[in-house]
């Protein structure tokens, strides 16, 4: 999530330059190193601003209007103004809550009548169980990791995995389980040494939704039991982005409600909303809570309100609302007087409960203006204290504040730490807010927020001891001991009744602290934690082992075949390019910036050369020729997309003599996916909708816009998410073009030279479902076999795009964000945005 730019600037510099100034990319000298800059999650993707429901419209209507950025808008509360609902709706569309749950139900018919029956043997789902769905003697997906990533972007270069939202850790320390944002739920067996996926085969019945969403906002257990576990699917902490459908390079994806297992996470049951309460399908979790003296009793912080896990009266239960209104937190105690909760309310206050049922606002001394999203923690055994982390509006700290039950009501606490560093007063408290409280020690507490100012920039965690002076409370020792955790702290827990381990949930996985009390310092806990959320990947021209993959805030990760990768570079990693013809170099992005190492891209100083675009959207493509080894010299030219602009190179990424422009004006929108046909020839697919050719003749290049031909015009208009070059057409005019967005389930479309046609199916068991689709792949050596990589699933098509069907067989849902084929191997590879990694064979 966090922001951290490569190159030679000072914190000071700007990293914005407008359209005018974008025809030279400025070459920075040296070997790339992070700079951050922060925002929050609404204002730091203001110049990459991609809505995941821009709408899809078909053509005909009144067009879109382009996408915001800074250039065009006098201000960020402007630009925020166009993208929350109730804006400007003629640039988005807002989904159904049930849409998830909808698609997915379809997707799983689809996939039941594509695989047949699933073997008995296949039908069992937990932590030793097959990775099913997989066909028994037929090609399925391999996994190829991270399982983890090793030198990560941490100061010690911890080992590190991808975005962790929720944590439950066992009284004996040895069982333990991470909620993580895309990839599901994990299980630790040894304290952390290793971990194991506990959702891969959860989708054996299609009719069984219980666990159909690998989104993950919030988890808990029963303290005396770790095998009854609870998980709230969605995820909360991406709340705000959601909000403004300001996804795709970090999606905000909401789940099917909550789930239960009461055997360690080996069998999964979905649990249902009381009738006539609004459905938690389709909505997102912050935070669970159980009742430490009866774990049927649950509570449930979620986006759409407060909800009570409640006995139905027919021996199953139902989760029933109690209070209305998004809630960024919950937390429960016992004492001998029996359970209290306590829950917080987005932009409102605190509330608490006896019984979980009915709640009373505590009001006094707590803030009334300004509130923002609010982080809770009490100490098991005591119901009198509680403190509450709160964030302002724009997402920086408004205050830390502590409620003694015999006192007289919330007192602020003076002098907090630098939790949450903010840029124009704005921080990231909307997505990364957290706080534990020592267990033997009430005045001790922990602090988690965004990052440290200490290249590469490492996780922001407080130990603060609380003072009380004359006027009032105090933070008196104020230590920073998230050095060497990952940036982004979502989540920090204990384990019970040890003050000696803390453990730290965040952008970076799982970290664990043995001493936090006395000078500790963290250290990964990652081994195993396959979550990674890949953006894209780039393959060996010969060697299918060695592989570079762009992550969310991870960097880009290297392997040579192992299942733990190497990080090689910093940032949040995006397309990443292997020369085919001489795979020692290599190129890869970075925010805003191109890296560039000779030495095949393996180690962090191998990286030498860095080219800034300016940063238009947050994963520009960069794209080479098709792999020719008759023509080596083919593999030199590169194109990025930087906003209207395409820079060509010819000679891998050393200078850029080429640029255009594309026509239109902002009506163009930004450059989104490029395709290189020849050297000579260049696909461009943009923000808005538009389709362009442009052709080469020396130097310069002749821009042609193809949706709008007047013999066929592309039938939607909308975000285009990938553009693919058809290899049956020798002339090389012939593409097939995916659209993100929703609205319209023609996501695919193929152009011939002339006219535009949908292959997108025609109809419920053959057709494509109304969901994002992020990359396309077409076999080169029989053009027919057409793949595209879905926010549900791939789908492969036999006859170029006419009719589709669910490609799974042991790949987990999540959503895939690129697909490429290996140039000299028969094998078809997906990077999947919560799971890393994976590969499947192709006949």
């Amino acid at each position: 999530m966090t922001r951290k730019k490569a190159g030679s600037r000072g914190r000071g510099g700007s990293a914005r330059r407008t359209q005018a100034a974008r025809h030279a990319p400025r070459q920075l000298a040296g070997r790339a190193a992070p700079e951050r800059e922060e925002s929050g999650p609404g204002g730091w993707f203001l110049e990459q601003v991609e809505a995941s429901y821009l709408r899809l419209g078909a053509a005909g209507a009144p067009p879109p209007a382009p996408l915001p950025t800074e250039a065009r808008l006098p201000s960020r509360l402007a630009f925020r103004s166009r993208l929350r609902p109730g804006g400007d709706e003629t640039l988005l569309t807002v989904p159904s809550r049930s849409v998830w749950l909808d698609r997915l139900r379809g997707y799983k018919e689809r996939k039941a009548a594509s695989i047949g029956p699933v073997p008995a043997a296949l039908a069992r789902v937990g932590p030793r169980a097959a990775p099913a769905p997989m066909i028994p003697g037929g090609r399925n997906w391999l996994p190829l990791g991270p399982t983890v990533v090793m030198n990560g972007q941490t100061v010690g270069e911890e080992p590190v995995a991808g975005r962790v939202s929720g944590l439950a850790i066992a009284a004996n320390a040895r069982v333990g389980y991470a909620a993580t944002a895309c990839g599901g739920v994990f299980r630790s067996d040894d304290g952390g040494v290793s971990w194991q996926s506990l959702m891969d085969g959860f989708d054996v019945d299609p009719t069984n939704f219980a666990a159909t969403s690998l989104a993950c906002g919030a988890i808990a257990i029963d303290p005396a039991d770790p095998e009854r576990v609870y998980v709230g699917t969605g995820e909360g902490d991406t709340h705000q982005i959601f909000r403004r459908r300001i996804v795709n390079a970090l999606p905000a994806y909401r789940g099917i409600g909550p789930i239960r297992s009461d055997d360690g996470g080996a069998t999964w049951v979905g649990e249902s909303t009381a009738p006539g309460d609004p459905e938690l399908a389709g909505e997102a979790f912050f935070a669970l809570a159980v009742d430490p003296g009866d774990r049927e009793v649950a509570v449930g912080a979620t986006t759409a309100g407060l909800y009570q896990r409640v006995d139905a009266g027919t021996g199953s239960f139902v989760w029933r609302l109690r209070r209305p209104g998004v809630h960024s937190s919950v937390v429960a105690s016992r004492a001998a007087a029996g359970t209290r909760f306590f829950a917080a309310e987005w932009g409102v206050g605190v509330f608490q409960s006896p019984d979980g049922a009915t709640w009373t606002a505590v009001r006094s001394g707590f803030p009334t203006h300004g509130v923002g999203r609010i982080a809770l923690a009490m100490t098991p055994g005591e119901t009198d204290l509680v403190y509450a982390f709160v964030v302002d509006t724009r997402g920086a700290t408004l205050g830390i504040y502590r409620l003694d039950g015999s006192g007289p009501g919330w007192r602020k606490i003076a002098a907090p730490p630098p939790v949450i560093p903010t840029q124009g007063g704005e921080g990231q408290g909307d997505y990364d807010l957290a706080i534990a409280i020592d267990p033997a020690d009430a005045d001790l507490v922990y602090l988690g927020g965004s990052y440290a100012n200490a290249s590469p920039y490492p996780g922001s965690v407080w130990r603060c001891k609380v003072r009380t002076t004359a006027g009032g409370l105090a933070f008196g020792e104020k230590v920073s001991i998230g050095t060497h955790a990952h940036a982004d702290v979502h989540v920090l827990a204990h384990t019970p009744q040890d003050p000696d381990e803390l453990w730290c949930g965040c952008d970076g996985g799982v970290f664990l602290n043995r001493a936090p009390r006395s000078g500790g310092e963290f250290a990964g806990v990652n081994q195993g934690l396959s979550c990674l959320c890949s953006n894209f990947i780039a393959q060996h021209p010969t060697d299918p082992a060695i592989l570079l993959t762009g992550l969310q805030d991870n960097g880009t990760a290297h392997t040579s075949g192992s299942p733990s990768w190497a990080h090689v570079n910093y940032g949040d990693g995006g397309y990443c390019l292997i020369n085919w013809a001489r795979p020692d170099r290599v190129l890869s992005f970075v925010n805003g910036t191109v890296c560039r190492s000779t030495t095949g891209g393996a180690t962090h100083g191998g990286w030498s050369q860095v080219w800034d675009f300016g940063w238009a959207t947050m994963t520009q493509p960069i794209v080479t020729p098709p792999y020719d080894p008759s023509s080596p010299g083919d593999a030199d030219w590169i194109a990025v997309g930087a906003g209207s602009d395409v820079y060509v190179s010819k000679n891998f990424a050393s200078s850029w003599p080429m640029t255009f422009t594309l026509p239109g004006g902002g009506a163009a929108g930004s450059a989104f996916a490029l395709a290189f046909a020849s050297t000579t020839r260049l696909f461009v697919g943009t923000t808005t909708g538009r389709v362009y050719r442009a052709d080469r003749s020396g130097t310069n290049w002749t821009v042609t816009r193809l949706d709008d031909v007047p013999a066929g015009p592309l039938g939607v208009t909308g975000l285009v998410s990938d553009v693919a070059v058809d290899p049956a057409d020798p002339t090389r005019s012939s593409i097939y073009v995916a659209f993100g967005g929703m609205g319209d389930a023609r996501h695919v479309w193929r152009f011939d030279g002339s006219v535009w046609e949908a292959r997108s199916g025609a109809g419920p068991m053959d057709g494509l479902l109304d969901v994002e689709h992020n990359a396309l792949a077409i076999d080169p050596t029989a053009p027919a076999n057409v793949y595209v990589g879905a926010d549900i699933g791939v789908w492969h098509s036999p006859d170029a795009g006419r009719t589709w069907a669910p490609f799974q067989n042991g790949l987990p849902d999540a959503p895939v964000f690129d697909l490429q084929i290996h140039p000299t191997q028969r094998l078809l590879r997906a990077a999947t945005h919560g799971r890393g990694v994976y590969e499947i064979s192709l006949p």
